[in-house]
């Protein structure tokens, strides 16, 4: 049974508010940098500051210094730049940093805690036990990849955004994302014992062969239209972030909703609310940014085409479309309105 529409607002409400505290802690390590760099101090030696130097040494150096420093010939010893402000909150792509923490919290609230409709009074402490590793999980795997950042940020010049990423908030979202899904597919949220009969194996060759291809098809389809965004500057210009959630919602689309067409067309609310969902958050957060003044679009953006040129105003469109289907793909499935559509069978009197 599809959950009651009451309940399915609520989980919304609750993903929204949890997405919007999260994304106002990234904001903070923005405002403590302002107009400043972190750089990686290298006089203190290889050992981060902060678990177990997993985290470079870093230090605060205004902006004008570094480029000054970073742009004489003269000087022997170059900034290593580490972050600066945008590449924790992204408020210049508000929506789209937005749209990761609403899919990490949407798997975690409906997939795994059960909430609003199905939550399990005696599995509850077992579940949020869970939650909390993959939380431990998650912030040590970005510890280790913001590590990496560190060591590979060669380049005076370079920001962990271009390194790790794009963002750091995406980096430790994706991860908690990879870990949930990882742990529901293993039934650890559930703690159950219970067996069943394995599929005959010799009945997957054929379904097998059919699944590849139309896998390859898709992602051969999102691989040209990435290629196309890009040139036309509607992506970021490295792509790898764009294309690797555009490869995510592959995965999860045929997951969904089947692995050919003529599974699809038997999914169409699901696959409506996918892509209205998707259409209806694009104008949402076009009219926070003029709204707000800050909180980017991530397209048709003054903010981004104050900073980075008129040219690059619609760099976050790609990935702000991409993180919305995968979002309300996800919803579809959270209020149980992704199954293929029943038909009124005649009764046989």
């Amino acid at each position: 049974m599809p959950m009651k529409i009451s309940n399915a607002i609520l989980l919304l409400v609750v993903c929204v508010v949890c997405a919007a505290f999260n994304m106002q802690l990234f904001a903070g390590l923005d405002d403590m940098m302002g107009d400043q760099y972190w750089v990686v101090d290298q006089t203190r030696g290889d050992h981060g500051w902060y678990a177990m130097g997993l985290l470079p040494h870093v230090k605060k150096v205004p902006k004008d210094v570094v480029k000054a420093v970073n742009t004489d010939p003269a000087a022997k010893e170059k900034y290593v730049i580490y972050a600066q402000n945008g590449d924790f909150a992204g408020k210049s792509v508000y929506g789209i940093c937005f749209g990761i923490p609403l899919i990490m919290y949407l798997i975690w609230f409906a997939f795994i805690i059960g909430f609003p409709d199905k939550v399990d009074p005696y599995l509850l402490p077992r579940k949020i036990f869970t939650l909390t590793v993959i939380v431990c999980c998650s912030i040590i795997a970005n510890l280790f990849l913001m590590r990496i950042a560190g060591d590979f940020a060669r380049d005076p010049m370079s920001r962990i955004a271009n390194v790790a990423g794009n963002h750091a908030s995406l980096l430790f979202h994706n991860a908690g994302i990879w870990f949930a899904i990882l742990f529901s597919a293993l039934g650890t949220h559930n703690h159950s014992s219970a067996e069943v009969q394995a599929p005959d194996s010799r009945k997957w060759q054929t379904q097998a062969n059919e699944k590849f291809n139309w896998m390859f098809t898709l992602l051969g389809f999102v691989t040209v239209l990435e290629i196309a965004l890009v040139n036309n500057k509607l992506a970021l210009p490295d792509a790898a972030v764009d294309y690797s959630v555009w490869i995510i919602w592959v995965v999860i689309f045929m997951r969904m909703y089947g692995f050919s067409p003529k599974y699809w067309i038997k999914r169409p609310t699901g696959i409506a609310i996918m892509v209205v969902g998707t259409l209806l958050t694009l104008p949402v957060f076009y009219m926070l940014e003029r709204v707000t003044g800050t909180h980017g679009a991530g397209f048709a953006s003054p903010i981004l085409a104050k900073a980075l040129g008129a040219e690059n105003q619609n760099i976050g469109l790609s990935l702000m479309i991409s993180i919305y289907l995968v979002f309300w793909m996800e919803f579809a499935a959270a209020i149980r309105m992704n199954g293929p559509m029943k038909k009124a069978t005649a009764r046989k009197g």
